[in-house]
Parts: structure tokens; C-alpha cells; sequence
């Protein structure tokens, strides 16, 4: 089996389960004040190129161990990035 093909097959299976937000409708509920959180979780090397202001950075890598000392409100509404 080719890995791309198992590759492409994940990445569809996850977009097709995780809802997507357009990142319009974000800045609508940032400027509305919101309350929910905005979670960054690219490398700290792309964090210093560009970032959502109000966002929190935490790398993919470091998700599981520090989330729930993070946000630690499980309801709370959080937008990845």
C-alpha cells in the first residue's frame, strides 16, 4: 500500500470528523468578546513568524501533558490552530 495514499486517507478521515471554523467567524466572536480560547499548536518557530494575538501556544507534541493545566475548564470552547 503507498504511504501517501495512507497518508492522504488520515488527513480525510480527520477533516471529516473534526468540524472546521472559518477564521471569519473567529475574529466575529473575538470581537464580540467571546469567551473561549484560541489554541495555537504550531512550533514555537512558526509562533514568532506570525500569531492570533489572544492565542495560546502549545506544540502538537506537548498537547496531551500540559492541556488540562492550559484550560484547564473542560467546557470551554477552543479553537485550534
Amino acid at each position: 500500500m503507498n504511504q501517501e495514499n495512507v497518508g492522504k486517507r488520515m488527513v480525510e478521515a480527520a477533516q471529516a470528523a473534526v468540524p472546521s471554523t472559518p477564521m471569519e467567524t473567529v475574529y466575529s466572536k473575538l470581537e464580540q468578546d467571546e469567551d473561549f480560547v484560541i489554541l495555537d499548536v504550531r512550533e514555537p518557530t512558526e509562533w514568532i513568524n506570525g500569531h492570533i494575538k489572544e492565542a495560546i501556544l502549545l506544540s502538537r507534541g506537548l498537547i496531551e501533558g500540559r492541556i488540562e493545566n492550559t484550560i484547564p475548564d473542560k467546557d470551554k470552547t477552543i479553537f485550534v490552530h
